[in-house]
């Protein structure tokens, strides 16, 4: 009984130091009316991106596009515009190759191309 008490310590034990070693992933949205779309919203958590507007009655397109740098500052990735369907009111995804010494993930979710209403962004980010 006393090896099954200290095997049990032992596995919590390391169990809670591999949890204080994660650096959870942030999650930011962000958010605002614009004109003909009703709500523009993106969110990023990770390497997680989501990007929405209430409506879509002119077929626009959704956006978003990433900026990641390491613990300096420095931009070691530029994401290209990634853009959804037209007319789609949700668009999500994911970047697959994030490199190990990103430290802060930036979003620029957007809506744009339609044939009445005006472009439009927010800006979200993230740390890994």
């Amino acid at each position: 009984m006393v090896l099954s008490k200290k095997a049990l310590t032992s596995s919590i034990a390391a169990i809670l130091i591999c949890l204080s070693l994660t650096v959870p992933a942030f999650a930011n949205t962000s958010s605002k009316p614009v004109s003909g779309y009703g709500t523009l919203t993106g969110t990023l958590s990770g390497s997680n991106y989501n990007t929405r507007v209430t409506q879509n009655p002119d077929s626009a397109q959704l956006t978003i596009k990433g900026s990641m740098q390491d613990r300096n500052g420095k931009t070691v990735v530029n994401t290209l515009d990634i853009k959804s369907t037209r007319g789609s009111t949700y668009f999500s995804g994911s970047w697959s190759s994030v490199p190990s010494n990103v430290y802060v993930i930036y979003g620029t979710h957007g809506v744009q191309g339609g044939s009445k209403y005006g472009a439009a962004a927010v800006y979200t980010y993230t740390h890994r």
